[in-house]
């Protein structure tokens, strides 16, 4: 029999798979840079999206007005008479109403409502028609343009 040297033999041992603690911290942090620069763009692009229902409901509006002059001698005053239901946009992001209305135009308007109150330049949109051939699409606080570009996607 052999005599013992008193030196242990090293035994190789496979290392584990896995991320250390400082690997694991450096990744979250690259994570949340990331978050932090994605989701304020994401968000504009959701509001800029849903605009779209706003433009939607105003159109509707306005062929809804055009039918209505066609047998009235003035435009209709309330969304009731023009067969609307609700005060709300089709998706519900805003909020529909006639502001004023006459023989020779009307001036519609969508404010948002919900998660598109948020959107402070394009608060309310509106639409009008003056003197039966003019449309001015505008937004924000200007009544006659459109500074916040709301209108154009």
């Amino acid at each position: 029999m052999g005599a013992l040297t008193g030196k242990r033999k090293a035994v190789d041992r496979p290392r584990t798979q896995g991320w250390t603690l400082s690997e694991l911290l450096i990744s979250l942090a690259l994570m949340a840079v990331l978050a932090a620069v994605a989701l304020p763009a994401y968000t504009a692009q959701q509001r800029q999206a849903r605009r779209t229902d706003a433009q939607s409901a105003l159109q509707q509006l306005q062929l809804a007005q055009a039918r209505w002059r066609g047998t009235h001698d003035t435009h209709a005053s309330d969304l009731a008479s023009l067969g609307w239901t609700s005060d709300r946009s089709p998706a519900g992001h805003y909020q529909i109403a006639i502001d004023e209305a006459s023989a020779d135009g009307y001036v519609l308007t969508a404010s948002p409502v919900g998660a598109q109150a948020s959107d402070a330049p394009c608060q309310p949109m509106r639409l009008q028609l003056l003197h039966t051939a003019s449309v001015i699409l505008s937004s924000g606080n200007d009544l006659s343009a459109d500074p916040g570009r709301c209108w154009r996607q």
